[in-house]
């Protein structure tokens, strides 16, 4: 079958004539405007992963990707069997403008909505749509594409308990046309840096943070040499320059690292490479020195704050005093350190942004990102979305050897 994988963006914004054309500009009047920061332009490797397992059924798969070229659209909707769209909160108002171009689709074509906004909010999909996924879907995609579960449905997916189970990414899904991805880190000058993703979820519970709302309260993983054979692949089949493990929390488990270093510098692939992970992965003895012997050049922390008091109120189970050594570790060893902050929160005084100046004048984090804190449940265009009658739900629990039981959700 014909399969076309959507993922959600954004309209293309019309700038005024006294915007200047500069990215910092353009970004400050996107975010006016209530866009989502789509600086990124990283290609969805979840989507390779589904493609990965539709290609093993002899499926036909492309992709139409509005993050990377926000309002694409294509003239031959109708070529089309099946259509799953990727849906986040944050463009969630993108994925009912699709919705709306696909509701009068007149040859019959399914379509799924997935995602970790269907996971969460699966009761704003429009009650229409064929299927809602609630979870991950690369189990349950080839089944859903081949028609085992009739129109109405809500799967409910357990979680996939070895990542070493999947088959690796699709990459030549986002290689096919033109897109506008980005294919540099501000880490290094190397390029072209591909996306991995090597495990999912986090055992951590910091207050603000979704992640096990998404994916489920257990980190799943794939193995060190899983891992790397991808990385060779990769280089051997794409002559890539690095690698970004653009994933919650790369160094979750210490010895998993250790290896996946250790393999990588027997391997010698020449290759960078840089991750996402906690703020105090950097303060455990002889950790960035070891990663930086493998080729890390980079890691994105999340360190929230500078005052152990807002720490706290964030239940970040770190110490100030860690973030600071990460830091100072990171400089030996020549590890840039792009640094996630989280400023005006309720509980804030200014004894705490005192605090976070002098943390940062003594840490000098090469990038820094602040993020306002909002409780407040916002889409890119600042509206509620519209709720539907809950559709009965579908537990999927007959995989034997494959899934977690459904206590696993949260």
């Amino acid at each position: 079958m014909k399969v076309l994988l959507i993922n959600n963006g954004e309209e293309e914004i019309k700038y005024p004539s006294w915007v200047p054309n500069h990215p910092k500009f353009r970004k400050w009047y996107g975010l006016r405007k209530g866009q989502f920061s789509m600086s990124e332009k990283r290609f969805p490797i979840g989507l390779g992963y589904l493609s990965a397992m539709l290609k093993q059924n002899s499926h036909e798969v492309h992709l139409l990707d509005r993050y990377a070229d926000p309002g694409i659209w294509t003239d031959n909707l109708d070529d089309y069997e099946f259509i799953g769209i990727y849906a986040s909160t944050p463009l969630f108002a993108d994925t009912i403008k699709i919705l709306d171009l696909l509701k009068n689709r007149k040859n019959g074509q399914k379509i799924a909505v997935g995602g970790p906004h269907a996971t969460v909010f699966p009761q704003t999909v429009p009650n229409w749509v064929d299927y809602v996924v609630q979870g991950e879907a690369e189990y349950v995609i080839n089944g859903l594409v081949e028609g085992k579960w009739p129109s109405g449905t809500l799967l409910k997916t357990p979680r996939i308990k070895d990542l070493d189970h999947l088959p690796r990414a699709d990459y030549n899904l986002f290689m096919d046309s033109p897109r506008s991805y980005k294919w540099d880190i501000p880490f290094t000058d190397h390029e072209p840096i591909f996306l991995m993703n090597t495990s999912r979820s986090c055992p951590y519970r910091c207050s603000f943070c979704d992640v096990r709302d998404i994916w489920g309260k257990l980190w799943t993983k794939q193995s060190p040499e899983r891992v790397v054979a991808d990385i060779e692949y990769l280089k051997n089949t794409y002559d890539i320059a690095g690698v970004y493990f653009r994933e919650d929390i790369f160094t979750a488990d210490k010895q998993r690292v250790k290896e996946i270093c250790e393999l990588l510098i027997k391997k010698d692939l020449g290759i960078v490479w840089a991750c996402e992970t906690r703020v105090d992965c950097g303060a455990y003895p002889g950790m960035l020195e070891l990663m930086s012997k493998a080729g890390c050049r980079g890691i994105y922390v999340g360190a929230e704050h500078f005052s152990q008091k807002m720490l706290n109120v964030f239940n970040k189970d770190i110490q100030v005093e860690q973030i600071i050594k990460t830091c100072e570790n990171a400089k030996k060893y020549n590890v840039v350190v792009a640094m996630s902050l989280i400023i005006n929160h309720p509980e804030e005084t200014s004894s705490d942004r005192k605090e976070m100046k002098r943390g940062l004048k003594i840490t000098k984090p090469e990038i820094v990102w602040k993020n306002k804190y909002r409780n407040e449940f916002r889409t890119d265009s600042n509206t509620k979305f519209q709720s539907y009658p809950l559709r009965d739900v579908t537990v999927i629990d007959d995989i034997p050897g494959v899934w977690y039981g459904q206590k696993d959700r949260v």
